[in-house]
């Protein structure tokens, strides 16, 4: 038996957001291994006890869940089982799971391509320490195994359409983890699965993405100075699919709802935020992450604005129908500058920069 979990300290019994690489790495086991246990513990408990010598147990693991994730590992060790992790954490700290886990494998990076592989070697009892899955090609994505999906027990689906972000955050894991040169699914293999979670009853989808926004106006701008055509080239090319896409989305049934997370520089992009609008998504996580020049600074985020520039940025997606959901870092204790009498914003406006650390 395979079992693939996804950890949790608590089980609410409904989930809001389908947990997205359970069943990617569900698609990614081949038949022969027949049809993988699903474990998504913010449903419900995993029952190690269940677990039986020569079971394959993969745990995927990010830093708010991994002391429930190497409890999981260390029993289900303790039964016998292979334990083979993966995730943001396990990527970043692999050695970590081996001490605390129990794990006889980890898996850093993407699994779409590796995971086979480590099925093969567990079966044969030749598991490695390490696997580096690295940064698969979009056109390697495997899509989600969705018939998996137990029913009406997640608010959200959930759907990739590109992995990376250009950007460098001193905070943020994704550059790390999935790198700063976006790799970006065809439009077609995004639309399906969107079309297949439909069908399947979900009017509200996230569009699970490290930036939806892969490329800017200053992007452009700036590969035209450099008097470089293969890289504009490549750009306008990037550029052009997003909007491809979002024209696609907009033929979907109008009740459809999109939410997805994007870098401050769209507010520029007032042709990308239209067509955000038309393509209902609407509403996006936006990294404010500090509200100073100095704060910005440290993050490494200088490409956003402050004082009331910022103001101006988060009234432009309000502006175009997308609400904003603000991220700041955790410890920032700057303010807000209170926008003129002129033009005041309500601090619960849609629009408004709220904490969210």
């Amino acid at each position: 038996m395979i079992y693939l979990v996804n950890p949790s300290h608590l089980s609410f019994g409904v989930g809001v957001i389908t947990p997205r690489w359970l069943f990617v790495l569900a698609g990614a086991t081949p038949p022969v291994y027949g049809r993988p246990h699903i474990v998504d513990e913010t449903l419900e408990p995993f029952a190690v006890d269940a677990v039986q010598a020569g079971d394959i147990v993969g745990i995927g693991i990010h830093t708010g869940n991994a002391l429930r994730g190497y409890d999981i590992g260390k029993r289900a060790n303790a039964r016998g089982a292979r334990v083979v992790f993966g995730g943001i954490h396990a990527t970043l700290f692999p050695d970590e799971a081996h001490q605390l886990g129990g794990a006889h494998a980890v898996v850093r990076g993407d699994g779409d391509v590796i995971w086979p592989l480590v099925l093969e070697h567990a079966t044969h009892g030749a598991l490695q320490r390490t696997y580096e899955g690295g940064r698969v090609d979009a056109d390697r994505f495997v899509p989600a195994r969705w018939e998996l999906l137990p029913e009406n027990r997640y608010m959200w689906g959930s759907v990739q359409t590109v992995r990376g972000c250009p950007k460098h955050c001193s905070f943020c894991s994704v550059w790390r983890t999935d790198g700063q040169k976006p790799r970006q699914r065809a439009v077609d293999k995004v639309v399906a699965e969107i079309i297949e979670l439909r069908r399947r009853g979900f009017r509200f989808v996230a569009l699970a993405d490290d930036n939806f926004y892969p490329v800017t106006l200053a992007d452009l701008a700036m590969a035209e100075r450099q008097r470089n055509p293969a890289r504009l080239e490549q750009l306008r090319a990037l550029r052009g699919e997003r909007f491809e896409l979002m024209a696609r989305l907009a033929e979907l049934p109008s009740d459809m709802v999109f939410f997805t997370q994007i870098t401050m520089e769209a507010a520029e992009d007032e042709a990308f935020l239209d067509a955000m609008r038309g393509a209902k998504i609407k509403g996006a996580l936006v990294g404010v992450e500090a509200v100073t020049p100095e704060g910005l600074k440290d993050v490494y985020k200088n490409f956003n604005d402050a004082g009331e520039a910022l103001v101006e940025r988060l009234r432009k997606f309000r502006d175009h129908g997308v609400h904003v959901l603000g991220s700041l870092s955790s410890g920032c204790r700057a303010i807000v500058p209170r926008p003129s009498r002129r033009r005041r914003m309500s601090p619960s406006a849609p629009g408004s920069p709220s904490r969210n650390s």
